[in-house]
């Protein structure tokens, strides 16, 4: 396997294939990819739209907004047939991936957290795997007695960290393997674009509200 050796917290990390990808769809998220701007304009846009609003109902009103228009991404991704197929999966399955990055770190902004610290970005992609990061916290020995939060996290030790990330990488590329089996569905055009489209809003929707829960609260 693959490893490419970064510091954390003073101790040596190891990223696999999977973390590297997982950091790549962040950095695309956090910078935007034509056509969609990056989490900072999707925060700004709705702080200029609701400035009265509090951070969660923005962050609300945006996971409606976007789960919406992921809905339309899934179904251009799902149109074609047998003849692009081939195409269609792995654009999907990144597309998807990156809309939800895109706006947990938008919400995470939204309750003004740095995305510069690294805790914080790893929260940011600990989020699209919802109530799965709480059975690999306690799968190391990581006791919840309470709802995870960013502060939380900040506060794991590095040992810990590091473990969580691995096994989360796992998660990763079998959820990515079990998706690209998924839009095989996409051979009947239509009925498979309409299937995909639904399944990435109501994935993002979930995405979103996991991110609330974790963001609300102050680092």
């Amino acid at each position: 396997m693959f490893l490419v050796p970064t510091i954390f917290g003073g101790v040596v990390m190891k990223e696999s294939k999977s973390t590297i990808l997982m950091n790549w769809i962040l950095d695309q998220a956090l910078a935007g990819v034509p056509p969609f701007a990056p989490a900072s304009a999707l925060a700004e846009d709705m702080r200029r739209r609701l400035p009265d609003a509090s951070p969660h109902a923005q962050a609300s009103k945006l996971i409606l907004r976007e789960s919406v228009k992921n809905f339309s991404t899934g179904f251009v991704t799902g149109l074609g047939g047998p003849v692009t197929l081939p195409l269609a999966v792995p654009s999907a399955i990144l597309s998807s991936w990156l809309l939800q990055a895109r706006l947990v770190a938008a919400i995470a902004l939204l309750h003004g957290h740095d995305l510069k610290d690294p805790r914080i970005r790893s929260l940011v992609l600990w989020a699209l795997f919802g109530d799965t990061v709480k059975e690999v916290l306690k799968s190391t020995g990581v006791p919840l007695t309470n709802r995870l939060t960013a502060r939380f996290v900040i506060a794991l030790p590095a040992n810990v960290f590091m473990a969580v990330q691995r096994k989360l990488g796992l998660v990763f590329l079998e959820r990515s393997t079990r998706w690209g089996m998924n839009n095989l569905l996409k051979i009947v055009p239509v009925a498979g674009g309409a299937v995909a489209g639904t399944l990435d809003a109501v994935v993002l929707r979930r995405v979103g509200n996991t991110a609330v829960e974790w963001f609300e609260e102050p680092s």
